[in-house]
């Protein structure tokens, strides 16, 4: 049922993009060719304590509590720590943003896990006790955002024209993409499960040729802070939905 769904998504989320794709694209329509990047600085937030070790993680099954920079996520002891790190990357493109834009107010990613799990913003458990493991629910992300001054507005069935379009306006843009976005090697085993952070983009006659993102769980130096990835290759990765950071009041 998971692979129908899956395929299902991968052949109707463009489709239903359509019409965001007619809007971006007119416009987008006189735009010179050159790097679109926001007009303010984006610090960069892994989810996990020590970039270095993101593929071991990921790969290898790298044991977080020897994570010798665990107390960077701001928990109280190192099994916390290693149980939510892998499960956090909405919540760090949120900190990225609200560092952005409210830089005196930067909450700890284990404050925003605390706070969000006291919103209902993630379940481990469905009402009979089975283990479900599922968030973080949008409602939740935009009370924690509303709570640090940011607003957040969701969008589904996006073209990711319509990315460059809200960059191009001054929006930070958390993309829904796959996990292996990620990887040096190109993959497409799964539909989206992951959240990265829009930057910039790369124009050239009159489309994208590639996007700047922040992700949070980039295996790699060259795939982690401002990465820049084939336009061709986001898209392959791009699930079609994304929501947009600015400033309460903006």
């Amino acid at each position: 049922m998971q692979r129908f769904k899956t395929r299902l998504h991968r052949w109707l989320d463009p489709f239903l993009a359509w019409p965001s794709r007619r809007a971006a694209k007119r416009d987008l329509a006189n735009l010179a060719d050159g790097d679109y990047l926001l007009p303010f600085e984006v610090p960069y937030v892994p989810q996990f304590a020590s970039t270095e070790y993101i593929n071991d993680y990921i790969h290898h099954g790298y044991d977080g509590t020897q994570d010798p920079h665990w107390r960077r996520f701001g928990a109280d002891d190192p099994s916390e720590y290693a149980f939510w790190a892998p499960r956090v990357c909405a919540l760090a493109c949120l900190q990225m943003g609200m560092m952005a834009h409210n830089p005196q107010l930067p909450p700890t990613l284990w404050q925003l896990v605390q706070e969000g799990l006291e919103v209902g913003g993630y379940r481990l458990h469905d009402e009979d006790g089975r283990w479900i493991d599922e968030g973080w629910y949008f409602p939740a992300q935009v009370t924690l955002a509303e709570r640090y001054g940011l607003q957040m507005q969701g969008y589904s069935y996006q073209s990711p024209l319509a990315i460059c379009q809200h960059i191009h306006e001054g929006r930070l843009v958390a993309a829904a993409v796959s996990p292996e976005l990620g990887e040096r090697k190109p993959q497409s085993n799964r539909y989206g499960g992951h959240l990265v952070l829009v930057i910039g983009f790369r124009w050239k006659q009159g489309h994208p040729i590639a996007y700047q993102v922040h992700n949070p769980s980039g295996r790699y130096p060259e795939l982690q802070a401002g990465a820049w990835i084939p336009a061709s290759r986001f898209q392959q990765h791009y699930a079609y939905r994304f929501s947009t950071l600015v400033k309460l009041n903006q």
